[in-house]
């Protein structure tokens, strides 16, 4: 499992290096701007931008043709799937540590505004994985060479998913906004509950996939 894991980030790596040089510098762009909602978008971008990473994962193994070494290996095809949904966590745990970069600058300003704080993280958090979870599956069925575009129509998708939620919780209270906590909450409910639905059914494709 280590081993895949391991073998999942280091295709990444250029990708997952790109994204550090992205999401960094831009920890300071709050501290520019007057505005409380850009430290909210701020923060959403970062844990989500190292989930941009999968794409060439996906090219990689199947230009390399791991995706046909990988199963004549002592594992479970199982096996192959958890590492890789390890692997994408680890990617949002990265996102989420570069964020507190951003929170750390922040504090240090006596900038620091809770509720857009939260609207941020529960925003990058969704955003991140419920893409994870439309994707993956997509991919596999569909093959990776579509990869960049199957994640950018996740990303929208993902997007679709708060919204259709925030225009629901609306219609039995007019006051609740986009960016209201319950909007969140139940966003984020939903998008971990499409991540466990889609590892289950990566791993039935990924069971009957001929490579």
């Amino acid at each position: 499992m280590k081993g895949l894991v391991a073998n999942n980030l280091y295709s990444m790596h250029d990708n997952i290096k790109l994204s550090l040089s992205v999401a960094l510098p831009m920890a300071i762009v709050p501290l520019l701007a007057k505005d409380a909602s850009i430290m909210a978008m701020i923060v959403a971008i970062q844990v989500f931008i190292f989930t941009s990473s999968m794409g060439a994962s996906f090219q990689m193994d199947e230009t390399s043709r791991w995706n046909k070494w990988e199963i004549t290996m002592p594992v479970t095809r199982k096996t192959i799937i958890s590492a890789k949904y390890i692997s994408f966590i680890l990617l949002i745990l990265m996102g989420l540590a570069i964020s507190l970069v951003t929170v750390l600058l922040l504090g240090l300003r006596g900038e620091f505004n809770f509720d857009m704080l939260l609207f941020g993280y529960s925003y990058g958090l969704q955003l991140s994985i419920s893409t994870v979870a439309i994707v993956y599956p997509l991919i596999l069925k569909l093959g990776a060479e579509k990869s960049e575009t199957l994640l950018i129509t996740a990303a929208g998708l993902s997007l679709g998913l708060r919204l259709l939620a925030w225009y629901l919780l609306s219609m039995s209270d007019s006051t609740i906004t986009f960016r209201s906590p319950v909007v969140g909450q139940a966003s984020l409910a939903f998008a971990l509950v499409m991540f466990v639905w889609s590892y289950l059914l990566s791993a039935r494709i990924h069971l009957n996939k001929e490579f």
